[in-house]
């Protein structure tokens, strides 16, 4: 938050300067022996660097806590996720139903994020200084090095600023860090093309001072993160919702923009890191389906980021720092975790078969809602059958494989699956006996926090780890690779090179051991993004951009299965139920709204429309 920001400048975690306020002069002359005051910190390297540490703690990530933006889209529901998909958000609840909400809190692209950009104007109004504290004969290397830390600085503040700005829009422009007596009610809003432009400006001035990332230490900023960042931000900029001529005001959109121009900068920024000749996409083992389920899923339990489809992520220690607990808040509820992110029905069935085709053109509903296989190829009544590697990689289905059950239940599941069936036998005189799934919400482990769709998240998870007694220490991956080939072809599609766009639509489809695509190439490029970058916190944006709120945010669709036994004879049904509905979808929610609270201090900025 602007006002919020902390005026009080702190090193995290190791050094914290010290402000005295009222003291008198003796006091004033003593130096603390646990802590450093600015003309230390800024005359040392090594704290200077520490301070920057600081920086990159404050820039947020994925793992933020038990709601991701997933919940936001037609990905997955979460119940902790009220006010936006129930069409009440507001300026008066926005900080307590996204932003303020602890760990389900949004706070990785919100408002909250100028806290950081504070700690940074920090870092860059004083970074210049630290040479001056070395001999003359040192100055030139610590030259090089305060110059790459500006870089990565520099890196960090247009990171935040991207993030803001696929949120809310046009974002007040702050360089110089506040102080103590600032006048916040002269702050504006600068428009959507002058914040866009400022990312830009930072992106190439970090490009041109970081180093490339063999020669970063792993999780820092490097120059392939840089220009990443700066392809992220035009794709977003190009698209529909800010240049197709329709945005509210210069605030949400460009007014009268080249778009022709906007798209060709987009191409161009995307084949800027394509042509750096650094990355490449990791081999999952194509053709070989099994190795492709399992290379993918593995891909996310990386426990760095060295290889080299990754350009930028987070890396976690399980007892120390940041950490994060993904298989607790995400696994199965039959193991004690929490099944936060319910994976919707809508999103399964858009899983393509292991053949290409659509799952549609083999299974359809009938009018009790059951799915019946009515395909010409696959003959499993087993909705789960016959799909494309990444579903298995990304998804906890019914008798998907996942991990050993505690001692309690390993009678009932020796093997360890997801068990999500109810199983009814009916007996020669007629009675039944029924026994609930152990992952369901009737089961007989912490059934309350069973999913209500039938599904949770497999991908970024990691089998080997106890959700309950156990942190996860699996990375982050902000950015990679597929997704500036994506960037590329989607350029490339928009200004009429089919033929380029389709080459590097089924580099990723091949790779995912998919044949080239045969529908039309706009429904293919959306396809293959929200398949291959589901959970990775892109959806909700790019659901945005293309102006697709409403017809993404349709009814939660989850599975109810029942496998029914009688006379020795074994029947399954697979039935589509309502989860939940959503809604309504209105225009506002676009964008995010700015907190009454910053408005009330910061009276010069410009609410978002339809706040």
């Amino acid at each position: 938050m602007i006002i919020a920001m902390k005026l009080y400048k702190k090193i995290y975690p190791l050094i914290v300067i010290l402000f005295l306020i009222s003291c008198n002069e003796s006091i004033l002359d003593e130096v603390p022996l646990d802590k450093y005051s600015d003309p230390t910190v800024w005359s040392d390297i090594n704290l200077a660097d520490a301070y920057l540490k600081g920086c990159y703690n404050g820039t947020s990530h994925g793992f933020k806590g038990y709601t991701m933006l997933s919940a936001v889209t037609d990905e997955a529901y979460s119940k902790h996720m009220v006010g936006y998909l129930d069409g009440v958000i507001s300026a008066d609840n926005v900080a307590s139903t996204w932003e303020n909400m602890g760990s389900k809190s949004h706070g990785q692209v919100t408002w909250w994020l100028f806290n950081n950009v504070q700690r940074i104007n920090v870092f860059l109004s004083n970074i210049d200084k630290v040479v001056e504290g070395y001999p003359e004969s040192a100055q030139p290397d610590i030259k090089e090095r305060t110059e790459v830390l500006k870089g990565e600085a520099l890196f960090l503040r247009a990171y935040a600023y991207t993030q803001m700005c696929r949120s809310y829009g046009g974002l007040p422009i702050l360089k110089e860090p506040s102080v103590l007596g600032d006048d916040f009610s002269i702050i504006t809003r600068s428009s959507f093309k002058e914040t866009v432009n400022f990312i830009l400006s930072e992106c190439d001035e970090a490009a041109k001072l970081l180093n490339f990332k063999k020669d970063m230490e792993l999780g820092r900023a490097s120059k392939e993160a840089a220009l990443s960042l700066k392809s992220r931000i035009l794709l977003f900029a190009a698209s529909d919702l800010t240049a197709d001529g329709t945005a509210e005001n210069e605030l949400v959109g460009y007014i009268n923009e080249n778009r022709q121009a906007l798209w060709v900068a987009a191409k161009d920024a995307a084949k800027d890191v394509m042509d750096l000749g650094t990355l490449q996409l990791a081999d999952f083992g194509a053709p070989d389906k099994g190795a492709i389920a399992k290379n993918y899923y593995d891909f996310f339990r990386a426990q760095d980021l060295s290889n080299e489809e990754v350009i930028w992520g987070k890396m976690f220690v399980s007892d120390v720092g940041n950490r994060h607990s993904m298989n607790l808040w995400m696994g199965p509820n039959g193991n004690n975790n929490w099944s936060s992110m319910n994976i919707t029905q809508n999103f399964v069935d858009d899983y393509e078969m292991e053949d290409g085709s659509s799952f549609n053109e083999h299974f359809s509903i009938d009018a009790d809602n059951f799915y019946i296989n009515n395909s010409n190829k696959y003959s499993h009544k087993n909705i789960y059958k016959y799909r494309e590697p990444r579903f298995y990689a990304s998804i906890l289905y019914d008798s998907a494989l996942f991990q050993p059950r505690f001692d309690n239940l390993v009678q009932i599941d020796p093997v360890g699956i997801y068990e999500r069936r109810t199983h009814v036998n009916i007996m020669e005189d007629e009675t039944t006996s029924t026994r609930f799934g152990l992952d369901t919400r009737q089961g007989p482990v912490q059934n309350w926090s069973g999913s209500f769709t039938g599904y949770v998240m497999k991908k970024m998870l990691d089998h080997e780890i106890i959700g309950r007694s156990e942190a996860n220490t699996n990375v982050w991956i902000e950015f990679r690779y597929a997704e500036i080939i994506l960037n590329y072809a989607e350029a490339c599609l928009e200004l009429g090179d089919y033929s380029e766009a389709t080459q590097y639509i089924n580099m990723i489809r091949n790779r995912a051991g998919l044949p080239n695509f045969t529908e039309n190439i706009k429904d293919a490029l959306r396809h293959e993004r929200k398949i291959e970058f589901a959970f990775e916190e892109k959806r909700w944006y790019d659901i945005r951009r293309w102006k697709i709120l409403e017809q993404s945010l349709s009814p939660v669709l989850g599975i109810d299965i029942v496998q029914t036994t009688k006379e020795n004879s074994l029947t399954t049904t697979w039935q589509q139920i309502t989860a939940f509905n959503r809604g309504p979808v209105t225009s506002k929610m676009y964008w995010l709204p700015i907190s009454t609270e910053e408005l009330n201090k910061a009276p010069n900025i410009v609410q978002n429309p339809n706040y």
